[in-house]
């Protein structure tokens, strides 16, 4: 099967997957999982191991986001509305680390269970995380900005993120700088932040490119950033001159390991992470004994040199 096919293939099983969600209903416990956005592949996959686990763990659930990624207060309002519709549990990605935590936790106070995913939200009475150590893959991106560099080169980084209350994008950003701090060689030149969409991220990296013409790495610390930068990279022809590490993966942007306009992805597991936010609050409300704390899934730095490996292709695609 070409590539081109395998790749019409999974969109097509994704996109249907991602339109699907299971209506509540009398007979079963009814779950409401609400992602900061539905409109990107990360996203569909999410709700790919959402629908799976649903069907598992025979619950009712139903998928939703705001049209973009900063508006928590269209978030909080899909909170309370699953309150009032009756939801046994809440399975939340936070787009606002500090501005969700009344509605938050004015539902666990009406007794509905409250697992957050891929972004935490700042209230101790929150069940469970599951998602990315983000710290760790920050770290991650790291040494993929890095790697390929002489001990004599001078690395100068710019860094491309996004909503700055945001938990995810925060601890990314402070894991990368935690261990660029141990590299003698190489420095922070600048640092933008974007809107959480592809037109706004690829300003935002082209004017940080433009601004600061000694960069010779970019990141970008999610899906969009990543386009963005993979955009700004090959937009302003710099790709053999400016190395590009990114968050997440789509067509977009595994085309761009091919092309060159980025170097190095750090992929996580979106399928695992809605698959355990649904097994962790069927748990939950169950009645079963769940240790608070976080639950981590992995990461995966993928490259040009190891893209077309078997076990790459099926992170990259994972689906059932």
């Amino acid at each position: 099967m070409s590539f081109k096919k395998m790749i019409s293939l999974i969109l097509a099983f994704s996109l249907t997957a991602g339109l699907c969600a299971c209506a509540k209903t009398d007979s079963k416990k009814y779950i409401a999982v609400i992602a900061k956005a539905v409109n990107s592949d990360f996203w569909h996959n999410v709700n790919n191991g959402v629908l799976s686990a649903a069907t598992e763990y025979n619950v009712s659930v139903t998928f939703e986001g705001p049209e973009n990624e900063e508006d928590y207060d269209a978030q909080n309002a899909l909170i309370e509305t699953a309150v009032k519709n009756g939801a046994d549990a809440i399975v939340l990605s936070a787009i606002d680390y500090n501005n969700s935590v009344d509605a938050v936790n004015a539902a666990i106070r009406e007794g509905v269970k409250v697992v957050t995913i891929d972004s935490d939200v700042n209230s101790d009475a929150v069940s469970l995380f599951i998602g990315t150590d983000n710290i760790a893959a920050g770290k991650e991106a790291g040494k993929a900005a890095v790697d390929g560099f002489d001990v004599d080169s001078e690395i100068i980084i710019g860094l491309v993120n996004y909503n700055a209350d945001t938990d995810n994008g925060n601890q990314r950003e402070k894991g990368f700088r935690e261990y660029i701090s141990t590299v003698s060689n190489a420095r922070i030149a600048a640092s933008v932040t974007a809107e959480s969409n592809e037109v706004s991220a690829t300003a935002a990296a082209e004017r940080l490119l433009k601004q600061n013409p000694r960069i010779n790495v970019i990141v970008g610390f999610n899906e969009w950033m990543t386009l963005g930068v993979g955009n700004a990279v090959k937009n302003l022809g710099l790709s053999k001159n400016v190395r590009s590490v990114g968050f997440d993966s789509n067509i977009i942007s595994v085309s761009m390991l091919e092309t060159g306009e980025m170097d190095a992805l750090i992929v996580q597991n979106p399928f695992a992470i809605g698959y355990l936010g649904v097994e962790k609050a069927a748990a939950l409300i169950s009645g079963e004994s769940i240790p608070s704390g976080e639950v981590y899934t992995d990461v995966t730095t993928v490259t040009k040199k190891n893209l077309f490996d078997d076990d790459i292709q099926k992170i990259l695609f994972r689906f059932k």
